[in-house]
């Protein structure tokens, strides 16, 4: 006696096709055909839709830390005398909670190790006497670092102080970004320096106390080392934070500012008093004030679905 043979069962209904080429789809092909310009399409629609999907969220995100933090920068602001938020810049900024410590001797040797191998390249390229320090070929006359190095309004840093340098942390393991570029730009601009000078005056602007794990320069109000002598990316580099209250004190300028640093998973915690919050004011005359007394409000409620 034979097998049975068992016979496919025909298909109903027109055919299923590709939802892109209308191609006739083949096998278990959910609804993209396996041509190559198909797929392509398919990754990039996948792609835009994540993309849409974080812009999403991150847009809910600020609007529920806006409606969280209007009283407390509401009451900040009166701290201060100012009786209407209106009447004074004011923004939000991210939050970190990492303490003040001293340098550890380990970071100190190993930052001053980089900074005496930095300054010996560039006097080793150009010793001022033979050949001089000479501008990279991109930024003929240090042209944009110039510009960029030039002093911002103070208000500026009531973000940092606020945020308590998100950004700063990432020049912990870089050495406050300095290179040998970096040298050779100051003794472009003073002939007059020297090897040990410049390795004095970098060792100088370290601060009795830092961010731990942070930059070396990360002071309890920010960098502690002169614009003029930074790392470029230190100067030109401009978070989404600090570009908002730019704008914010375009608009209401010599009013000082007053900032909530806020934890991005304060969403999480709903409760009244939940600890993610830094809110800090700096006066027309730039006197800074950490509100500490105040405190998040319950949130009622949290972020939308996915």
């Amino acid at each position: 006696m034979g097998s049975p043979v068992f016979h496919a069962r025909p298909q109903h209904g027109p055919p299923r096709l590709c939802r892109l080429c209308r191609r006739p789809l083949e096998g278990d092909a959910d609804d993209i055909c396996d041509q190559p310009q198909c797929q392509t399409r398919h990754k990039i629609e996948v792609t835009a839709e994540i993309a849409q999907k974080r812009e999403r969220k991150k847009a809910a995100w600020r609007a529920i830390s806006h409606r969280r933090t209007r009283g407390v920068l509401r009451e900040a602001a009166r701290e201060i005398g100012v009786s209407d938020l209106g009447h004074i810049a004011h923004g939000l900024a991210p939050y970190i909670d990492v303490p003040l410590v001293p340098l550890p001797d380990a970071r100190r040797a190993a930052f001053e190790t980089h900074l005496r191998a930095i300054i010996r390249e560039s006097f080793a390229k150009a010793d001022g006497v033979t050949h001089l320090p000479e501008p990279p070929e991109d930024d003929p006359d240090f042209t944009l670092r110039l510009k960029q190095e030039k002093p911002e309004p103070a208000v500026l840093d009531t973000a940092c102080i606020a945020c308590q340098g998100d950004c700063c942390l990432m020049g912990g393991g870089r050495h406050a970004f300095l290179t040998a570029e970096s040298i050779t730009c100051q003794r472009w601009k003073d002939p007059d320096w020297t090897e040990d000078g410049l390795l004095q005056t970098y060792l100088s602007h370290i601060p009795p106390t830092s961010i731990s794990g942070s930059c070396v320069y990360h002071g309890p109000q920010g960098c502690t080392l002169d614009r003029p002598l930074r790392a470029n990316i230190c100067n030109s580099f401009q978070c989404p934070s600090r570009r908002e209250l730019s704008e914010a004190v375009a608009r209401r300028p010599g009013t000082g500012a007053v900032v909530a640093g806020l934890s991005r998973t304060h969403v999480n915690d709903r409760s009244a008093g939940a600890p993610y919050l830094r809110v800090v004011s700096m006066s027309p005359e730039n006197k800074v004030t950490v509100h500490d007394g105040l405190t998040l409000p319950a949130l009622r409620k949290g972020m939308p679905d996915d």
